[in-house]
């Protein structure tokens, strides 16, 4: 009995160093420095030094039109934001999008508190803005509009939040262990360049949109840094914690919009009803059939028509 139960003891163990040695064996997407020689070989890229390091950016539009600032998820670079971009420019908009830190060509700074913030308000001030912005952000950039909004009233005009973050709801059993020291940096080098590109490809029911995508995404997880990053993310618990940040901005008379698709899985259809409850003079519009990715055939309209009144 007692050899029997060697043998399983062996065999667990060697399970065990396997599984911790896989990561290494199998090898890691990340291999790119996204340093001075990175940039300098990306001449139609525009970067800016801020103070936790560079961010990419991108501007289109009339500079005499008004500002609208795209901010990004927590998972995607820039390009998510293609086609409002393109659009949001004809319409005479003079729009600004960029990379979070830590994602597509934005530096990969250690993580610390406010970091977006501080990017988003920096970044504001490097391109010499003077009036206020208008703030259009998506699931993990709602929240970070709402929080900026509430902290910087004086630099936003008017706001649109789709499927924003924001509230507790439940975790997944998995984001949860992920979130374990240890456990988190283990999965990630694992399976977090095949897991990240699925779980984003999930969101895009477009053939088209999605190979392209995740092409793109590809691409730029390369660069060293990327998923530590995402789960640096993944571990803030503020930005599901803001209630207190939306019933402010809810009394500070702002004007703001609300889209959320009615088949999002990602941050459930059913928040809207949180959202509208601590800012009720919030427009709210729901997106039939629409996921996390809300289509932006859609979305464009009426957020052009909400921007120009």
């Amino acid at each position: 009995m007692r050899k029997y139960f060697k043998w399983i003891f062996t065999g667990l163990f060697i399970l065990l160093g396997i599984a911790v040695a896989y990561p290494f064996v199998a090898g890691d997407m990340e291999t790119l420095e996204l340093d001075n020689a990175a940039r300098a070989s990306m001449p139609n890229e525009s970067f800016v030094k801020l103070s936790d390091g560079y961010t990419h950016y991108e501007w289109a539009g009339p500079e005499n039109g008004q500002p609208v600032v795209l901010v990004c998820g927590a998972l995607t670079p820039l390009f998510i934001w293609d086609y409002e971009f393109k659009t949001l420019a004809d319409s005479g908009f003079h729009v600004l999008r960029y990379d979070h830190f830590g994602r597509g060509l934005s530096d990969r700074p250690d993580y610390r508190a406010d970091l977006y913030d501080r990017q988003l308000l920096e970044l504001l001030n490097s391109q010499n803005i003077k009036t206020p912005v208008d703030l259009v952000g998506r699931s993990m950039g709602g929240a970070l509009t709402i929080r900026f909004v509430d902290r910087y009233p004086e630099r936003v005009r008017r706001f649109a939040l789709l499927a924003p973050a924001g509230f507790m709801s439940h975790t997944p059993l998995n984001i949860r262990i992920v979130r374990w020291p240890f456990v988190g940096e283990w999965a990630m080098k694992a399976v977090g360049d095949r897991t990240i590109p699925s779980v984003v490809a999930g969101w895009i029911h477009e053939p088209g949109k999605k190979q392209e995508f995740l092409q793109k995404l590809q691409e730029q997880m390369k660069y060293k840094g990327f998923k530590q990053s995402f789960l640096a993310t993944l571990r803030d618990m503020s930005f599901n914690q803001l209630k207190p940040d939306y019933e402010r901005v809810g009394r500070s008379g702002k004007k703001g919009i609300l889209l959320w698709g009615t088949e999002d899985q990602i941050v459930s259809f059913d928040q809207h009803i949180l959202v509208q409850a601590v800012i009720p003079s919030i427009e709210f519009h729901a997106i039939e059939g629409g996921n996390h990715d809300l289509p932006p055939e859609k979305v464009t309209p009426l957020l052009i028509e909400f921007l120009k009144q």
